[in-house]
């Protein structure tokens, strides 16, 4: 599978793949769209978070050697970005696990509190990873690349419980970051829900055998009328 040559991936991106593998990978690329599409979603701009990620990383548990990457690359600022979205879901689902109500749609709301307009500020790479989302999930997802008043960035993988989830992430007219997420589930949801989840407002979307989430930058987002809009596009 694509993913498998995740690794290889970045470490291309961070320039550490000797020559003669680097070499091979691209013509392996060049003949594969599939593997051209996963270089995309992997390639994303993390500059946004470098500075919070150069904090946490100075308070995070010492790395092993064996994993260790060139400090200020793709891979140790994912590495970062992995201990703020853990302290996220320490941190902030603590009351909902308490609760006992929390879902995938809480920790989607929760991963997008990690989100800043740099962090999707680079050009958008080939089709943003659209193909390679759609064939995850077994749905043609390219139609959420044309949402009404939202700047398509980026479409990725993602999971929950071993379930497919994928993340398409805009800016809104605004320049603020704005999510889409989609997973297959039969949770039985028929009606469309409203809430606010960690100060952010969110709709869900039942479709068939889909559910979908639109995340809002803040709790005052009409997320609603646009999960509409999301809706007249499945």
């Amino acid at each position: 599978m694509t993913q498998d040559r995740d690794a290889d991936l970045v470490a291309l991106l961070d320039g550490v793949l000797p020559d003669a593998e680097a070499d091979a990978l691209r013509a392996e690329m060049a003949a594969d769209p599939a593997l051209q599409a996963r270089l995309a979603v992997l390639d994303v701009d993390l500059s946004g978070l470098r500075g919070s990620a150069d904090a946490l990383l100075a308070s995070a548990p010492p790395v092993p050697a064996d994993i260790a990457a060139p400090r200020g690359s793709v891979a140790t600022l994912a590495m970062a970005a992995s201990v703020a979205l853990a302290l996220v879901l320490g941190g902030v689902l603590v009351g909902t696990r308490l609760g006992g109500a929390e879902d995938w749609r809480d920790y989607a709301a929760a991963y997008h509190l990690l989100y800043q307009p740099e962090t999707l500020a680079a050009p958008v790479q080939g089709d943003g990873g659209v193909a390679y989302v759609s064939e995850a999930l077994g749905h043609d997802l390219s139609a959420l690349t044309e949402i009404e008043g939202l700047d398509f960035r980026r479409a990725q993988v993602l999971g929950w419980e071993g379930e497919t989830l994928v993340q398409f992430a805009y800016l809104d007219a605004s320049g603020r970051p704005v999510a889409v997420c989609v997973m297959a589930t039969n949770d039985g949801a028929q009606a469309v829900l409203t809430q606010e989840r960690h100060g952010l407002s969110t709709t869900t979307i039942p479709s068939g055998a889909l559910q979908v989430l639109v995340i809002g930058p803040d709790a005052e987002t009409d997320t609603e009328a646009l999960g509409a809009r999301v809706a007249a596009q499945l």
